[in-house]
């Protein structure tokens, strides 16, 4: 795994496309889908590290301000943090699960003490306002922004949880201070927090 990650980095130095360069080496060292999606997710360019990096504030800097939270990549990521899987903390300083769950997601054991972390995280750093927002394809998706509202009312924390068909797009759209490891995302926002450095 560690050569498998040193030539991904090799090739994406150079400029290779991220998808072929993972093809290659996934190949070339009989990679299996856990593994691939380790090196995907834990591995960056020099360039990438470096944008990510000007990207990133401290979440000292949430206070007074909106926080759109990537709901179902924050949410996952948290799970993997109390005990559900890898957390990996990956070239660009980001910490990424590696569970490879996607559109598959279901609650589990975990599902409500990641949420109330992540609450407990949020207000702390006293924000003005919190907006979640879950991919409403995911199944049960509505029940789970639900839940989500019912623990902010009891933080006391204001803003908002729902779902949308697009999140990513809506996120982008919307570019404010986010909570999120989704490197598409943290490439067309302004400002980004990574929450679950602070959780794990």
């Amino acid at each position: 795994m560690q050569r498998a990650c040193k030539d991904v980095r090799y090739l994406l130095d150079r400029g290779y496309d991220r998808y072929s360069a993972l093809n290659f080496v996934s190949g070339h060292y009989r990679l299996d889908k856990k593994e691939r999606n380790f090196v995907a997710r834990s591995v960056f360019s020099g360039k990438e590290i470096e944008d990510h990096g000007k990207r990133r504030l401290p979440l000292s800097r949430i206070k007074g301000k909106t926080i759109v939270v990537d709901g179902y990549n924050i949410l996952i990521a948290a799970e993997c943090a109390l005990g559900r899987g890898p957390l990996i903390k990956s070239d660009d300083g980001f910490h990424r699960d590696a569970l490879g769950v996607f559109g598959r997601y279901k609650t589990n054991i975990y599902t409500t003490v990641a949420i109330e972390r992540i609450l407990a995280i949020l207000k702390k750093y006293k924000p003005d306002r919190v907006v979640f927002l879950f991919d409403s394809q995911v199944s049960r998706s509505g029940q789970l922004a639900a839940l989500v509202r019912k623990r902010m009312a009891e933080a006391g924390l204001g803003g908002e949880a729902r779902t949308t068909p697009n999140a990513d797009y809506e996120i982008k759209q919307m570019n404010e201070i986010t909570a999120t490891s989704d490197s598409a995302i943290i490439e067309k926002v302004g400002k980004v927090v990574d929450i679950i450095g602070v959780l794990k």
